[in-house]
């Protein structure tokens, strides 16, 4: 339980968390021109006027005195939606509970793959949609459960605020040949103890990829990882740079800065081919029609890094020699062949990936629920 008040909650048409809005700003955007109340998940005040209302949850639907704090002030403040990110599912769901009238647009935080969803996802309810990447999540979403949630697929938010802000053009040129895209996660991922197949594969990839750059005599760009779920660890960025200083020795290494909004965005646009696994980055950079080159996990052995469409911009855990010829091949394509070749794949991945589409589309569902229209 947070702070004791008594102040009074001004009126309000939508209900963001203020955790979601610090990571999610483009939420802002989604928003403005309504009336918004922001909510406090962490030590949730408690409003000395909503405590007949506090106790009633408490009580009779057995809540938490911090969720029926905020149940009571949506209720109070009169809140017809609750706009929320995927990861904040223990919120979405408690809220739904206590308050079953109150329309929720749910937006995934990424491409979701169905070996994810399952014992985790966002639950099938009257009242709430979620607002997906592309078709494919749609199919995620269908293979885990017999009732899926309402799915509607707009894009990726945060790439459509990249697009906004970056406008991209059709004949963009690499400044950089090779851009790495870093899946640091701190200090155990330079355990030589650890076998899990996450590192498995990490250390598979960091391997080639430092090979090829010492064969091909190449620079390599590595994208640090931007504080996109939760805020970094004090030293992350230090550790970060001195693991890969260790690990592509002999290679000319730079680094994207993380604090810079979309950097990794802006890099990947501005590089020949991005390597990675197939992360959201990654995922999104190929639906922006950039060269990439995706290094999944064997499906046989499970989905943490899987894809669901293969093409030339993936390769199923190689050989070097696999990996370099590929590799090769993709570096001698023009970037405006290859995403007319594949367009239909990266659609179906990422819809609306090239324009700011995503963001209209959600606010067009924040302004139905508010109207209490069908979401």
């Amino acid at each position: 339980m947070g702070r004791l008040s008594f102040s009074r909650t001004e009126r309000a048409d939508v209900a963001v968390l203020k955790r979601n809005l610090e990571l999610w700003p483009v939420f802002r955007e989604v928003v403005a021109g309504h009336s918004v109340l922001e909510l406090e998940t962490i030590k949730t005040p408690l409003n000395i006027r909503d405590i007949f209302r506090i106790v009633r949850y408490v009580v009779i639907n057995m809540a938490s005195v911090g969720y029926a704090s905020m149940a009571a002030q949506l209720r109070r403040s009169g809140v017809k939606v609750l706009l929320a990110v995927d990861q904040t599912s223990q919120v979405v769901e408690e809220l739904g509970r206590l308050l079953p009238e109150l329309r929720q647009v749910v937006v995934a935080h990424g491409s979701l793959r169905a070996d994810s969803l399952k014992g985790h996802h966002i639950r099938r309810r009257e009242h709430r949609v979620l607002c997906v990447w592309g078709e494919a999540d749609v199919s995620a979403y269908a293979t885990t459960t017999e009732t899926p949630v309402v799915a509607r697929v707009v894009g990726s938010l945060r790439n459509a605020d990249y697009a906004r802000q970056h406008p991209i053009g059709a004949r963009r040129s690499a400044r950089q040949p090779l851009l790495f895209v870093s899946q640091y996660s701190g200090k155990e991922e330079e355990s030589t103890s650890d076998a899990s197949k996450r590192l498995e594969i990490l250390r598979s990839l960091k391997s080639h990829t430092h090979r090829y750059c010492r064969e091909r005599g190449l620079p390599l760009l590595v994208a640090l990882r931007p504080p996109a779920s939760a805020p970094h660890a004090p030293s992350q960025r230090a550790d970060e740079i001195r693991h890969y200083e260790s690990t592509f020795a002999g290679v000319a290494l730079t680094f994207t800065d993380p604090t810079r909004p979309y950097s990794s965005y802006l890099a990947s646009d501005e590089s020949d081919v991005t390597i990675g696994v197939p992360s959201g980055a990654l995922t999104e950079s190929f639906a922006r029609g950039n060269k990439v080159l995706m290094f999944r996990q064997d499906p046989a052995s499970g989905g943490y890094y899987g894809f669901p469409v293969g093409g030339q911009w993936l390769l199923t855990e190689p050989m070097y020699e696999q990996f370099a010829e590929r590799l090769d091949a993709l570096r001698t394509m023009r970037r405006e062949d290859c995403a007319n070749s594949w367009r239909t794949e990266r659609e179906y991945m990422v819809a609306n990936a090239e324009t700011d589409e995503p963001i209209k589309l959600v606010r067009q569902l924040i302004d139905r629920a508010i109207r209490g229209e069908v979401l």
